[in-house]
C-alpha cells in the first residue's frame, strides 16, 4: 500500500510540474497596439467639422426663402383640397377621381422641390467636406504613426474600449491644426435629376 501511494503522488507531482516547466520555456505572444476612432465624433468636434456644420444650416434655410414662393400656394392648395375631401362621405369621395388626381399631382410637386432641395444641399456638403476629410485622412496618419498604432477600428462598431485606446480626441486636435474653416459654396445642381439619380436616395 506504502509503495501504491508513494507512485500515485510521484504521478500527481508530475501532472502538477508539467505545465509550470512548459510555460518557462514558451515565448509570449507580442501584443498587438490597437485603437479606435469615431469618424463622425472627431469631425463634428473639430472646429472646421462645426463651422462647415453652421454654414450648411444657414443655406438649407436660404434655400427655404427662395422656395417659399413656390411652396406657399401648394400649402394653400392642399389645405383647400384637404377640406372638400373632409366634406365628403366616404362612399362619394371614393368616384371623385378628380379630387384624388388634384392631390397626386400636389404631392408630386411638393416632392419635386424637396428632393431638389435635397440634392443641392448633398452636393453642396461633399463640396465643403473635400479638404476636411483630407485634414481628417492626415491626421489619422499622424496619430497612428506617432503611437504605432497597428490595428484601427472603427468606434460605431466597437462595443467597449478604453480612454487610452479612444484617439478621437488626439485626430481633433490634429485637424485643428491643420484647419479651421473651409469655404462652403451652394452647388445649384439641374431641378430634375439625371434619369440614374431618380427614385434614388443621394449617398451619404
Amino acid at each position: 500500500m506504502k509503495t501504491i501511494f508513494t507512485t500515485l503522488l510521484l504521478a500527481l507531482t508530475g501532472l502538477s510540474t508539467a505545465p509550470m516547466a512548459l510555460a518557462q520555456t514558451t515565448t509570449p505572444a507580442t501584443t498587438a497596439n490597437v485603437a479606435v476612432i469615431s469618424q463622425e465624433l472627431a469631425l463634428a468636434k473639430s472646429k472646421v467639422g462645426a463651422y462647415v456644420a453652421d454654414q450648411l444650416l444657414a443655406l438649407d434655410k436660404q434655400v427655404d426663402v427662395e422656395f417659399e414662393p413656390e411652396l406657399a400656394p401648394l400649402r394653400t392648395q392642399a389645405q383647400q383640397l384637404n377640406a372638400e375631401m373632409s366634406a365628403l362621405a366616404p362612399e362619394t369621395l371614393r368616384t371623385r377621381t378628380d379630387l384624388q388626381r388634384r392631390g397626386q399631382e400636389i404631392r408630386q410637386k411638393l416632392t419635386e422641390l424637396g428632393e431638389w432641395k435635397q440634392r443641392q444641399m448633398e452636393a453642396t456638403r461633399e463640396q465643403a467636406l473635400t479638404p476636411v476629410l483630407t485634414a481628417y485622412e492626415a491626421s489619422i496618419n499622424a496619430v497612428i504613426k506617432e503611437r504605432n498604432i497597428q490595428i484601427l477600428l472603427p468606434g460605431e462598431a466597437t462595443m467597449f474600449r478604453t480612454a487610452s485606446a479612444d484617439i478621437t480626441e488626439a485626430v481633433v486636435t490634429k485637424i485643428d491644426a491643420i484647419l479651421t474653416t473651409t469655404p462652403v459654396n451652394r452647388v445649384r445642381v439641374p431641378r430634375i435629376a439625371p434619369p440614374a439619380q431618380q427614385g434614388q436616395a443621394p449617398a451619404r
